[in-house]
């Protein structure tokens, strides 16, 4: 290979990065792969996310031709891989996607000159192994690429929709596509088998790779499928960085490149497991690929928890720590590759150095639980391991609540000549899906230009750091959700973003009135969610105004989120940094990193450092700055945020300085009072402190003190006495409740000998029988009692029945345990009899019923069912 092209990962990025802008390009960092103003994605798992709104001409930064190199996670939805992932040489959960994209710029002829000049003249690959494809109709693309590449007929190859033609989604923007696939195989054989639909290009394969989709994004397809021209033709493009990085440096797969052999040399280093390329290397990729997608995900602020993008997270680390299982790791593994990562990646990524301790405990808590729900998950295998095939069912919940991969399943089975119930396993998979599918959040879009009605074309300017109302005209609207959605082309109203809620307020002209009761931004477009009063919507000027009370509330517990941070840093350690908030009218919410709660003492300190900086009236600024003059400022940032390049600095004299675009007091005085409510844990190496400022504040002293003023009168006493009342109280309480409860103990062992008279005998073992009626408290006293002044060697047998529900406990002496006989099973066999379900320890079970009409058929075949667990 040419000493000439890049040869190490980092190279191959900046080379296509400098390539693009010598070409009139502008860089664009990646976005968080946690997706900032898109409630339709999971994760980022296209380039092009970030650039949605510009295909549609709402360009806020006025981009013309940009490039980037985006994290992407792809585990959900239409591109699921996370299966497939460890099993060949090229499917990822996390990769990187580099891109150039083109709005209302250049198009086809320019984009595919340069992919060609990239990948023959930069990068030197042979032109013998480039096959070209494109869409079945597209001319156009076939003979500038003819023109361009001289490549022969045969190797420009035609596709249909299905392979070549790109959509958004089942509406919006979308166009022809033109890819280009590499040839990693013995081109002896390359004539034979390019053409073949299973072999060839576009076939299922790992010889034909795809490397760079070039998309011309000329169409926007509405709900009945028509396709209607967009106003500017726009070209976006993808290309695979780790297929490629395999490609120029002469690896057959992707993990023996140097973006993946760090991490895999790091695993056999600490398991002592050699890798090797075939099946059995299978536990290093999978945890070399799960550990990217989870410390970026979490880096970025995603956390594992039980639904939605956490539960995600929790299968994919699940999935890592069960083939960390396979390499004899019993202890928290995963955790301990997240250096090796950052050193790896943080020169790209500085978020993932700069987080990489958070990362490793988040990720290590979490593996230190699931190794525990491992062992339960092995230990119930053993239980319903008793039947020829395991029902699909059980192999579903060992999946969904232990983290057992189905050939997990199948591999455990096999060992004990047993078979799993695949289509069943499937079928609850499927249920699974649909069940994601309704309860998805599909939330508002931007993109399209389908049920809007369009008064004028443009973007909005926001007015609202200098103004509470302001003349506005509606460039468009529609319906949505019973709603009304409209874009206006000014607004004082600031949309929900880095945790501020979004504002309210009114919309009014001569002839119309709407309540506007949200504004949100989907994809850079500021959408203000609104109510028409009266009137209807025309094209005439409007007077926009913000509800000034909550506007002015809302500033305060902004500013006082800041300050608490710095109070945090300064009081807990300088390892603090924001992993969330939320800040309204009414209160603030702020999610921060640390490893344990905080003391009393701590949170006193924070307040009153808060209040401190609030009594001196400090003044607050904003300026706007490059990136790189913000973090030479020492301005902090929030992880997981997309800014631009050039970003706003809010800062409290010499106290606290970050990078937000919020709304915020003039004047630390303003904001009155600070008070802490609560400090508790969200999740692994997260805490949250909820707080609220000025009257809110006020008011939950008045009412706190109106509570104490209160106990004074009940227990007459002074306020430094009441805490000691209280706790006398509370202790002659203890006592009472434990004489009570001894004294219904002892009436239960009273009315329990009633149940041990005149047994049945089944193989000379005493067997009782009683049915009964009562409060189910009561007969839970009931059985307590029944336990201890059961008569050896026998079995009893007590249902409760009443209105519209029953119960049967089964009770056997310690004796007849040791034997075989066990509670448990007997109350099962009664429990279906009776139109129930039941179950518990060998000495007792219990069972309920919503039938309590069939307790008495129940009973009578007692005597039965006892004579078949008599041995």
């Amino acid at each position: 290979m040419p000493t000439n092209t890049p040869q190490t990962a980092a190279e191959i990025r900046s080379s296509f990065i400098k390539f693009f802008e010598s070409k009139e390009h502008l860089f664009v960092r990646s976005s968080p792969v946690v997706p900032q103003d898109d409630p339709t994605l999971m994760f980022i798992n296209a380039g092009m996310n970030q650039f949605k709104a510009c295909f549609l001409g709402d360009n806020p930064n006025s981009y013309k031709r940009v490039a980037n190199s985006q994290k992407c996670i792809r585990v959900s939805g239409k591109h699921n891989d996370l299966d497939e992932v460890g099993r060949d040489t090229y499917h990822h959960t996390f990769f990187e996607m580099l891109g150039n994209w083109s709005f209302g710029d250049y198009y086809k002829k320019e984009a595919i000159e340069w992919a060609w000049e990239l990948l023959t003249e930069v990068w030197k690959l042979p032109k013998e192994r480039l096959f070209v494809t494109i869409y079945k109709d597209d001319n156009e693309a076939w003979q500038i690429w003819k023109d361009v590449s001289g490549l022969p007929d045969s190797r420009i190859m035609r596709f249909d929709e299905k392979s070549n033609f790109w959509e958004m989604g089942d509406t919006g923007p979308c166009g022809p596509c033109s890819e280009i696939h590499y040839d990693k195989g013995d081109l002896a054989t390359q004539e034979a088998t390019f053409a073949d639909p299973v072999l060839g290009v576009n076939g299922a394969n790992d010889r034909y790779i795809e490397i760079w989709n070039n998309v011309f994004m000329q169409f926007e397809r509405i709900k009945s499928g028509e396709l209607i021209p967009l106003k500017n033709k726009n070209v976006d493009t993808g290309m695979g960085f780790e297929r490629v990085c395999a490609i120029l440096q002469g690896k057959n797969s992707n993990y023996d490149t140097d973006v993946f052999s760090p991490i895999i040399n790091k695993i056999v280093e600490f398991s002592s497991v050699p890798y090797n390329t075939d099946p059995s290397g299978m536990p290093h990729r999978v945890i070399a690929d799960h550990l990217r997608s989870l410390a970026f995900a979490i880096a970025d602020g995603a956390l594992p928890s039980n639904d939605g993008r956490g539960y995600v997270l929790r299968r994919i680390l699940r999935r890592a720590s069960r083939y960390a299982r396979v390499l004899n790791q019993k202890e928290p593994f995963i955790c301990r590759l997240v250096p090796t990562l950052a050193q790896t990646m943080g020169e790209a990524f500085p978020e993932i150095r700069e987080r990489a301790d958070f990362v490793a405990e988040v990720i290590r808590s979490e593996e230190d639980r699931f190794i525990k729900t491992l062992d339960a998950g092995l230990e119930r295998f053993e239980k319903i391991a008793v039947v020829p095939q395991i029902p699909g069912e059980q192999v579903f919940i060992l999946y969904d609540t232990y983290g057992f991969p189905p050939d997990l399943t199948r591999i455990l089975a096999e060992e004990k000549g047993l078979q799993i119930d695949e289509a069943g396993f499937e079928a609850e998979m499927e249920k699974q899906k649909e069940r994601a599918r309704a309860a998805q959040k599909t939330g508002l879009s931007a993109i399209g230009s389908e049920g809007w009605t369009i008064f004028a074309e443009g973007t909005t300017e926001f007015l609202g750091y200098e103004k509470d109302t302001a003349q506005v005209k509606i460039l468009r609207c529609k319906e949505d959700k019973g709603s009304l959605s409209i874009v206006l082309d000014r607004t004082p109203f600031y949309p929900e973003m880095g945790g501020e809620v979004g504002e309210k307020g009114t919309l009014k002209n001569a002839n119309a009135e709407l309540y506007v009761f949200d504004t949100v931004k989907v994809n850079d477009v500021w959408i203000h969610r609104a109510k028409l009063i009266n009137g209807e919507i025309n094209a005439q000027e409007f007077t926009a105004s913000v509800n000034l009370e909550e506007r002015t509330a809302t500033r305060k517990n902004h500013t006082a989120t800041h300050l608490l941070q710095a109070a945090l840093r300064k009081v807990v350690g300088e390892h603090v940094t924001q992993q969330g908030s939320r800040v309204a009218p009414e209160s603030l919410r702020f999610d921060f990193t640390a490893f344990s709660a905080l003391t009393a003492e701590q949170i006193r300190d924070v307040e009153n450092l808060v209040n401190e900086q609030i009594q001196k009236c400090l003044p607050i600024s904003a300026n706007v700055m490059s990136m790189e003059q913000a973090k030479e400022s020492g301005a902090m940032a929030l992880f997981g945020e997309k800014y631009g390049a050039e970003v706003r600095v809010v800062s409290v004299e010499d106290f606290s300085k970050e990078l937000c675009g919020g709304l915020h007091v003039q004047n630390t005085g303003e904001i009155g009072v600070f008070r802490i409510l609560s400090e508790s844990s969200v999740s692994a190496g997260v805490r949250r402190i909820e707080a609220t400022t000025a009257f809110n504040a006020l008011n939950i002293f008045r009412e706190e003190s109106a509570i104490i003023s209160s106990l004074k009168e009940q227990f007459r006493a002074k306020t430094e006495n009441i805490l000691e009342r209280v706790s006398s109280l509370t202790e002659q309480l203890k006592a009472s409740e434990k004489l009570a409860a001894d004294l219904r103990a002892k009436i239960a062992e009273g009315q329990s000998a009633d149940l041990f008279k005149s047994p049945q005998q089944v193989k000379d073992i005493p067997v009782w029988v009683s049915k009964l009626s009562m409060e189910p408290s009561e007969f839970s006293a009931l059985l307590e009692g029944a336990q201890k002044t059961m008569p050896s060697h026998g079995i009893a047998v007590i249902a409760n029945i009443q209105s519209d529900s029953g119960s049967i406990a089964v009770i056997v002496h310690a004796e007849l345990v040791k034997k075989g006989v066990n509670a448990g099973s007997i109350v099962k066999k009664l429990a279906e009899l009776a139109g129930g379900k039941g179950g518990g320890r060998p000495n007792f079970a219990q069972a309920g019923t919503k039938t309590p009409e069939k307790i008495e058929e129940a009973l009578r075949e007692v005597g039965g069912i006892t004579a078949e667990h008599l041995r």
